[in-house]
């Protein structure tokens, strides 16, 4: 199966879990020099390849004049691929407890082994920007040298991965894992895994996945 296609078949899931509504969201991968990223509007559970545009990745990104244009967030993706060499494949959706979390501006924490091989110790909480702006795409920058996702402020979440298999993986983990936290923190009893417990998970399991 093609990247395109699996993407296609991602998006309908995302819509099915609840994890974006109507047009939010968007869904890009990376060719060569180009991303070709979902078209402002798309709704993911009906997405086409005609849906995907292409946009390269070495040059400012200018917003067409006329339609069909990329997704709005077009340069928060861009930045992302540049801030990542090993990312094919990115997701943006707005899965409810991982926007509550973020509300805290907190990094959501390793509570699990698996998280801890396909994300590290955290995923940083991001402060809010206007989505589509030069500001976001600046903490795309400045933050995914150092991790393969992060949360986005009272917006969502932002995942990469060299597969979408992967990528799909580590949007899920980062969802189970906020509703664990924001439970455990009502409760009290939020612990997350330590340092050296972290340590031992990644030397017996072969090194984080991210």
């Amino acid at each position: 199966m093609s990247v395109l296609s699996e993407l296609i078949d991602l998006g309908q899931e995302l819509v099915a879990r609840g994890l974006v509504l109507g047009s939010g969201g968007n869904l890009s991968f990376r060719e060569d020099d180009r991303m070709f990223i979902t078209r402002s509007g798309a709704l993911l559970h009906q997405l086409t390849p005609d849906d995907f545009l292409a946009v390269p990745l070495d040059e400012p990104y200018r917003r067409p004049e006329t339609s069909p244009r990329p997704s709005t967030e077009t340069p928060m993706h861009q930045a992302a691929y540049l801030a990542r060499a090993d990312a094919r494949v990115i997701i943006h959706c707005h899965p409810v407890n991982a926007i509550a979390w973020a509300m805290s501006g907190e990094p959501l924490p390793a509570v699990t082994p698996d998280f801890t091989l396909y994300l590290g110790a955290e995923v940083p909480s991001l402060p809010y920007a206007l989505p589509g702006s030069d500001a976001l795409a600046e903490f795309m920058r400045q933050t995914l040298p150092g991790c393969p996702a992060a949360l986005l402020g009272n917006h969502g979440v932002l995942v990469t991965g060299d597969t979408v298999a992967r990528a799909r993986l580590r949007l899920h983990h980062i969802d189970e894992t906020a509703e664990i936290c924001l439970k455990a923190k009502a409760a009290g009893a939020l612990r997350p895994l330590q340092p050296d417990e972290i340590v031992e998970v990644l030397a017996v399991y072969g090194g984080a996945k991210n």
